[in-house]
């Protein structure tokens, strides 16, 4: 570290003797009409210097003499452009440049994501608006099915959508899995320069009473009947995981940036990548967009508009989806609204300063309604809006040294609803509302009400950020050096978990007929937890000598973060060198850390409640409830932010328009925040009870001995940890004339080990109350290695003449298993009803009291898939003068229901049912 330190100091001490002159680069804007285009952004990467058009399409920038450079030429609903520049010491002029009309009509348009070596990462991979204009999406996630080695599908909005980058998990884990929430948890998600972080979402029962992979609000999900669906229990909730992806709307995404990879050292608070989202901003046209599914309607509007020369443009975007899970009986619904506008505006002396303000609103209501099938009549909403603001700056200085100076700031808050609600019928109920450890008088209550609960959280989150962007040389190499620092402060100020003790939920109330224990819940006000506040700073530094007479780039840096007063360093570094024209190969190293989100250092504290005496004769006044209440102070003290550290190796061919791109990984993760189950065994008091009935008087209590009772909660702990290794890769095609098709071939394959510290633990009923029966078994600590292979081919037919696209995916699940390391299904230890810890020595399966708890290796890995699955799907898409387009697709276009037997002889079938989809679009 201190090496690197000097290196950054010298470079800039040597700087200070080589003071280097500007030149002046200009050009000219033009459309295939060869009318001048205004407003057109200019920008170069390397020192994110920036400028635009004027009303005659002219531009200049200033940038270093005998430098070489990369220039973007960006404009709305055109193709974007880039030039690599070389220049010396003389100003260069550019003459006229020709902007593409983004449209089916243009030759060559992207279809597929691509790589490349020019990013802040060896192995980022690029989505374009060439390739998103021709994807249905109903949301950011749907975009992603670019992705190497991911599994297609089909746009949906039914159920929470975290993305999960290089890993493996089960099959069926459905994103609750401990280990595949942790992993989506460490994705970030940024959108124009901004984090839109889950840190600040509590939006959970207390994760002290079942873990933070059940602490949801929880429904059982609606099935259409068909091979394929799912009737799988749905939650809205997606605390302690990812952020929700269905919440970012696809219509106005200009790229995408998704770094699965080496980040930069300018990314923090994340440990397993990043997906990076810029929006349209700027002028553009009208456009009118609506998407009909067999289970969504989706409907959009976006238009930049031209303010005049002084007062800049708007860009102003609207949609609205509504999903039903069934449109028979449309009980479960998802809608949202998103509304946001952008506001740019150049000032002072040659446009100098940039300023992007701009303001988002989404709200989304999502639930399920009163099934009159259900006695319960149970109702679950999870509705939530949201708000920012956020204000980029940016400087051009043109000084020789420092380049450009950018600030942003952001301020975002909202308000997250879960709410339930179902009809409990029974004789009476036993409540309790005491919050202190020892053993208390209960009450009773009316057994037939409405159970509600109401989780509410209202996060709030402030963050800035500023950055430098430097150059200068180091003998005749230049270098680019890019410095700053952010800030983050976030709080919940919600409401919290309202939850009434007198009215308690089915799964937390007290037994009316046996003293079995039970965790209970208690009003738990969010405001008290304290404060996340953040703090980083970075240097980075690019430099592309030549070695033998070849470029090698070098993007160095290291990063500081002091996350919840914990400090740490982040080393990264990402090199290629081009060993030919063709063929690429580079290097990549890294460490990164995740902070823990609020939630996990401040779950609140967990009850749980042991029934003394019960002795109840129809009259509540004769009679007495004490209960043993052991509150437990969770205060997850001492966790620590997850790190991951990543070694890559990335190659890309390119031979006569053919493009390979390889990347090999090698990760591993420290430090993750999961479970730690944690067991006591108290002795309690036993009483019998003689009535004394017609007096109005209690019944007397006679001590009657002694009983041993278990009690069992979840803390957070830093007890988990993998390794993942595995490749992916992108083969292109150049497009065949004589069948106007290219081809596009991407796959990989994913190990993931996962391991955790702590023991696993599995509850059994048992119906005859047998004292020695095991009723928890013990089992070694989980320790899995998971595999996934998915591989798929795409055929693109493009005909610019007729503007006709047309595009038949196969894609194809080559492996998806998960092995357990032997011994994982025999016990170690148990528990019996009593409390008593029984280490397992010799005993065999067939012992009556703990055979139950031997799990054959066929039951542990009945997800595992033992075949080949495939599938396909197919999109249409016509353009009509270049203004009206059409487009249609089908996932699973020929309803191919492959199925096999698991270990369980249940019938499986992994494909999921036909969907389909239109989009009409049409531009003003």
């Amino acid at each position: 570290m201190k090496q690197l330190y000097l290196y950054f100091l010298f470079t800039s001490i040597l700087f200070g003797t080589k003071a280097q002159t500007n030149i002046t680069v200009s050009g000219k804007i033009l459309n295939t009409a060869g009318k001048p285009i205004s407003s057109v952004n200019v920008k170069i990467n390397e020192t994110n210097q920036f400028t635009t058009t004027d009303e005659i399409g002219e531009f200049k920038l200033k940038i270093r003499s005998n430098t070489s450079v990369t220039i973007d030429f960006t404009y709305l609903g055109y193709q974007k452009l880039t030039k690599k520049i070389e220049t010396n010491s003389t100003d260069v002029n550019l003459g006229n440049i020709t902007l593409k009309e983004l449209n089916l009509s243009l030759e060559g348009i992207e279809v597929n994501a691509k790589r490349n070596f020019e990013a802040s990462s060896n192995s980022s991979l690029f989505i374009g608006r060439d390739v998103i204009e021709q994807i249905p999406a109903l949301s950011l996630n749907d975009l992603l099915n670019q992705i190497p080695n991911r599994k297609v599908t089909a746009p949906s909005l039914q159920n929470v959508q975290n993305l999960t980058l290089r890993s493996s998990f089960s099959a069926v884990s459905s994103g609750k899995n401990i280990f595949e929430m942790n992993n989506a948890f460490g994705v970030s998600i940024i959108v124009d320069g901004n984090v839109i972080t889950n840190n600040l979402n509590m939006q959970s029962y207390n994760p002290g009473i079942a873990g933070s992979n059940g602490a949801q609000s929880v429904i059982s999900g609606n099935s259409s009947g068909l091979n394929g669906t799912t009737g799988r229990s749905y939650s809205g909730d997606f605390a302690f995981g990812g952020m929700d992806l269905r919440q970012i709307p696809a219509d106005n995404i200009e790229s995408i940036e998704v770094i699965a990879g080496v980040p930069s050292a300018k990314y923090g608070d994340l440990s397993e990548g990043a997906v990076v989202v810029e929006r349209q901003a700027g002028k553009s046209p009208a456009y009118i967009r609506m998407q009909l599914r067999d289970n969504a309607t989706s409907y959009g509007f976006s238009k930049g508009f031209g303010l005049g020369k002084k007062a800049g443009n708007l860009n102003v975007g609207v949609n609205y989806v509504n999903s039903y899970a069934d449109n028979r009986d449309k009980i479960k619904a998802y809608k949202r609204i998103n509304v946001n506008s952008m506001h740019t505006n150049y000032f002072g002396a040659e446009n100098r300063l940039k300023n992007t303000f701009s303001f988002d609103y989404g709200r989304n209501l999502d639930g399920i309604k009163d099934d009159k099938d259900d006695l319960t009549n149970k109702i679950v909403k999870f509705d939530s809006w949201n708000f920012s603001l956020a204000n980029r700056t940016s400087y051009r200085i043109d000084h020789p040294f420092i380049k450009n100076i950018s600030l942003n700031l952001r301020y975002s808050t909202g308000h997250q609803v879960s709410y339930t609600e179902a009809f409990v019928n029974d004789p009476y109920v036993l409540v309790s509302d005491a919050t202190t450890t020892g053993i208390h008088e209960g009450s009773y209550e009316k057994g037939i009400y409405t159970a509600q609960s109401l989780i509410d959280g209202r996060p709030l989150n402030i963050s800035a950020r500023l950055d430098f962007n430097s150059e200068f040389k180091i003998g005749k190499v230049n270098s680019f050096l890019s410095y700053g620092g952010s800030y983050s402060y976030g709080a919940n100020n919600g409401l919290g978990q309202v939850l009434d003790p007198n009215r308690p939920r089915v799964s937390t109330k007290a037994s009316n007929n046996s003293l079995s224990s039970n965790r209970s819940e208690r009003y738990y006000d969010f405001s008290l937890a304290v404060a996340q506040q953040d703090v980083g700073v970075y240097i980075e530094n690019v430099i592309s000598p030549k070695v033998f007479n070849r470029i090698l780039n070098v993007r160095t840096g290291l990063r500081y973060d002091l996350q919840n007063n914990l400090p740490s360093y982040s080393p990264r570094a990402n090199v290629n060198y081009e060993v030919s024209k063709s063929f690429r190969i580079g290097l990549a190293y890294g460490i990164s850390y995740k902070s823990p989100a609020l939630g996990q250092r401040y779950p609140g504290p967990t009850y749980f409640e042991v029934p003394i005496i019960n002795a109840y004769n129809g009259k509540a006044a004769e009679s007495i409830y004490l209960v043993y209440v052991n509150k437990y102070e969770n205060t997850a003290k001492g966790l620590k932010s997850a790190n991951t550290q990543t070694f890559e190796f990335s190659s890309q061919l390119k031979i006569k328009k053919y493009n390979l791109s390889f990347n090999a990984f090698a990760k591993q993760n420290r430090n993750g925040i999961g479970n730690s189950r944690v067991d006591e065994v108290i002795v309690l008091p036993t009483f019998s009870a003689t009535f004394q009935p017609g007096t109005g008087k209690q019944p007397i209590l006679t001590p009657s001995g002694f009983r041993a009772v278990r009690t069992n909660i979840f803390k957070f702990s830093n007890n988990l940890s993998s390794n993942g290794y595995g490749f992916d890769l992108i083969f292109t095609t150049p497009e065949f004339a004589s069948i106007a098709t290219s081809f596009n071939m991407s796959g990989g394959l994913f190990r993931s080990q996962t391991k955790s510290t702590d023991f696993s633990y599995t509850n059994f009923e048992d119906s005859n109350n047998n004292p020695d029966y095991a009723v928890t078994g013990i089992y070694q600590p989980s320790n899995t290695t998971n595999y996934s292979s998915n591989g798929r081919i795409t055929s693109t037919t493009h005909i610019p003449k007729i503007s006709l696209f047309i595009q038949a995916t196969a894609e194809f699940t080559l492996l998806q298993k998960t092995v357990y390391k032997a011994g994982s299904g025999t016990p170690i230890a148990y528990y019996t009803r009593d409390g008593r810890h029984i280490v397992v020595t010799a005993s065999t399966p067939n012992d009556v009291n703990i055979g139950h708890l031997f799990k054959p290796t066929a039951e542990l890995e009945v997800d595992n898939i033992p075949e080949i699955i495939s599938n396909f799907h197919l999109s249409i898409g016509k353009e009509i003068k270049k203004r009206f387009k059409f487009s249609f697709n089908v996932y699973n276009v020929f309803n191919y229901q492959p199925y096999y037997l698991n270990s369980n002889l249940q019938y499986v079938y992994p494909n999921q049912s036909p969907t389909f989809g239109a989009e009409i679009s049409l531009k003003l």
